[in-house]
């Protein structure tokens, strides 16, 4: 059985330079009689926020790896029509070559999470796993072999190549705010995304970079970037996550006599006037009316008592992005995969260290929401 079949699936939402380079890898190092490219219809592990369509992805995939030899995109999971489980497509796959060995290329966190899948011992009596480490993803080549061949007793085949991390979502992400994502998908797909229009909120994504500075920008794209993890984790809506997210700040350079309507609560420090502001331009010029994603607006930088967990992770994601570089950030974002509670806390009495510090005024209702917390955190 020397002729080999590699086959490459996934949500590809959009497929980035990392997936094209992992096939041109194994192109190149396995030398298969064919590369199947196969895109989900719905996916069953993951979660999804801005998601393209199935044809926009197949469009997708299609220009990404066109030039590379011997790929197939093919649409046979999206002309299912239902859920795509891995051990049915495989099955598919062998039946179509039963004279070939199947390789079934994997990043790292899929080889991890194997085990979660939909009878994996069904794959694996018709396919062998086909590793592709990629850098920054926390598990090491040797660990992930040892673990995979402890659990199944099967050995896995390796590239030499390690990819750089770069996911999806960090293209949804840039996109978000407009910005051209070709160094990350190519030129190609970058120009299908623009004309699909897709990965963005409209108006929402235009108002915000229009009002935002380019380093106020690099800040909210963080904090989307953390908040989807925390939610992702902490099982909270992504759609109303990354709205939050991407209008948290919408206020901070705008001026209140722009907008006579606006009532703010009274004796609100300047520092804090933006979140009040913001939720009332997100309700009452962007047209959001979901209530939980004004509140997370409304209270990101003062927080309040009885927050939302969608609030509280806004919160904390502002507090805590990797733009933020102050003593212990590091400490307590690691912690907030752990324990959010308590890092939500902590984030709030450095907002509170903080104002201090400078000489500022402390917002009364920060102290309550510190309070508040803070007794509900002693006392679990």
């Amino acid at each position: 059985m020397n002729k080999k079949i590699v086959f490459f699936g996934g949500t590809f939402d959009p497929p980035h330079l990392e997936h094209v380079n992992m096939v041109k890898s194994v192109a190149k190092e396995i030398s298969p009689q064919k590369i199947i490219i196969m895109p989900t219809f719905i996916p069953p592990h993951k979660k999804v926020f801005l998601p393209a369509s199935p044809k926009q992805r197949l469009q997708f995939c299609k220009e990404a790896f066109s030039g590379i030899n011997d790929v197939e995109i093919s649409d046979w999971e999206i002309k299912q029509q239902g859920k795509s489980y891995s051990y049915l497509t495989m099955q598919k796959i062998k039946a179509d070559y039963q004279d070939c060995q199947i390789l079934f290329l994997m990043g790292t966190d899929m080889i991890s999470t194997f085990d979660k899948w939909k009878n994996p011992l069904e794959i694996l009596k018709v396919a062998t796993p086909l590793l592709c480490v990629r850098r920054g993803e926390g598990i090491s080549k040797e660990s992930s072999i040892q673990e995979f061949k402890r659990k199944f007793n099967v050995e896995i085949q390796t590239l030499e190549y390690e990819g750089n991390e770069l996911s999806s979502t960090d293209v949804k992400i840039e996109k978000m705010l407009l910005s051209n994502v070709s160094n990350m998908v190519g030129d190609g797909v970058n120009q299908l995304i623009d004309e699909f229009l897709v990965y963005n909120y409209g108006k929402l994504s235009q108002f915000v970079v229009e009002n935002l500075t380019p380093k106020r920008i690099e800040h909210t794209k963080g904090v989307i970037r953390l908040a989807l993890k925390y939610a992702k984790v902490y099982k909270v809506s992504l759609h109303q996550t990354a709205i939050a997210s991407l209008l948290h700040d919408v206020a901070k350079y705008l001026k209140i006599e722009d907008y006579p309507d606006f009532k703010p609560p009274k004796n609100v420090p300047y520092q804090v006037m933006h979140q009040y502001l913001g939720a009332y331009v997100a309700e009452n010029i962007l047209g959001v009316k979901d209530r939980q994603i004004l509140n997370a607006i409304k209270y990101h930088t003062s927080a309040k008592p009885k927050m939302s967990l969608l609030a509280k992770i806004v919160f904390t994601a502002d507090m805590l992005e990797e733009g933020r570089t102050y003593d212990r950030a590091k400490e307590i974002r690691e912690l907030s995969f752990k324990d959010f509670d308590k890092a939500f806390l902590l984030s709030m009495q450095r907002s509170l260290d903080y104002v201090n510090e400078r000489g500022c005024e402390v917002y009364p209702l920060t102290e309550k929401a510190y309070n508040y917390y803070n007794q509900r955190v002693k006392g679990d």
